[in-house]
C-alpha cells in the first residue's frame, strides 16, 4: 500500500527527545505485536489494533497534529462543495483557481484531485492523495451518470456532499493505519485472501466510526459552513480519533 513496509513501519522514539515529548500509553512495538497476533489468529481484534494505533501515535491529540494533510484536503473538499452550492461551479472554480474551460470531465476531475491534495513524496501526503483520488472518483461517477455534462455539478445535493467528504475521511484514516502497519501484514500473512479480509475489516470498522462522528450534533453544519470549515473538519477528525482510541 504505502512506503512504511520497507523499514518495518513506525518505531518507538529513542535517544534525545524534545522537552514537550509525551510518551505514548502504548508502544509501537506492542501495537505491531498485537496486530500480528490477530493476523495469525492468536487473539487481538481490529478494534484493539485501531485503538492501540491511536495510542501509539500520541493519542487522539497527537494523531490530530500529524494529520495536517488529511485535514487540509478535507477542508478543501468542503470549500469546493460549499462554493458550488452557494455560487455555482463556474464561479467556484474561478475563485479556487481551477481551470475548466475547454477541458473534458476526466481532466477536470484530475485537476480537482490536485486541488484537494497536491502531489508529494511524504508518506502522509501519499495517503491523503490516494484518499482524494477515491473521493473525486465519486464526483466523476456522478457527472458520468448525468451524461458527462460538467454542468451537473450545480445539481450536487447534500447527500452527495456527505458521501464524498465521508469517503475521503474514511479512506484517509484507514489508509494511514494500514500504511503504517502494512509491514505486519507482509511479515505474517502470505495468504492474499486473509490479507484482503483484514483490510476490509479495518475499512468497514473505520467507516462506521466516521459515519457516527460525521452525523453527531453540529458537525455537518460546521464542515460546510462558510466561516467554520477548518474548525469543523478538525473537530470531525478529533471525534474519529477519540472514538477509535477509546474502543477496547
Amino acid at each position: 500500500m504505502g512506503t512504511s513496509s520497507s523499514h518495518g513501519g513506525n518505531k518507538d522514539k529513542k535517544g534525545l527527545l524534545p522537552n514537550d515529548y509525551v510518551k505514548p500509553t502504548v508502544s509501537w512495538q506492542a501495537t505491531k505485536t498485537g496486530f500480528s497476533k490477530y493476523i495469525n489468529g492468536n487473539g487481538g481484534s481490529i478494534r484493539k489494533t485501531a485503538s492501540n494505533y491511536v495510542k501509539s501515535s500520541g493519542g487522539a491529540g497527537g494523531l490530530l497534529k500529524s494529520s495536517s494533510s488529511g485535514i487540509r484536503a478535507t477542508a478543501n473538499i468542503s470549500r469546493l462543495f460549499s462554493g458550488i452550492q452557494r455560487d455555482g461551479y463556474e464561479k467556484t472554480f474561478e475563485n479556487l483557481g481551477i481551470e475548466y474551460q475547454g477541458k473534458g470531465v476526466k481532466e477536470i476531475c484530475s485537476d480537482l484531485v490536485n486541488y484537494v491534495s497536491a502531489p508529494s513524496n511524504s508518506k502522509e501526503d501519499a495517503v491523503a492523495r490516494e484518499a482524494a483520488i477515491n473521493a473525486m472518483s465519486k464526483i466523476y461517477q456522478f457527472i458520468e451518470s448525468n451524461g458527462l455534462d460538467i454542468k451537473a455539478l450545480d445539481k450536487i445535493d447534500n447527500d452527495l456532499m456527505d458521501e464524498v467528504v465521508g469517503a475521503y475521511v474514511e479512506c484517509y484514516i484507514w489508509g494511514s493505519i494500514l500504511n503504517d502497519l502494512e509491514y505486519c501484514l507482509e511479515k505474517n500473512s502470505d495468504d492474499i485472501e486473509r490479507t484482503l479480509q483484514i483490510e476490509d475489516e479495518m475499512k468497514s470498522y473505520v467507516s462506521n466510526v466516521v459515519d457516527v462522528a460525521f452525523h453527531s450534533s453540529g458537525i455537518r453544519e460546521k464542515i460546510f459552513g462558510n466561516k467554520t470549515i477548518s474548525a469543523g473538519v478538525e473537530e470531525l477528525y478529533k471525534k474519529c480519533y477519540s472514538a477509535l482510541e477509546d474502543m477496547k
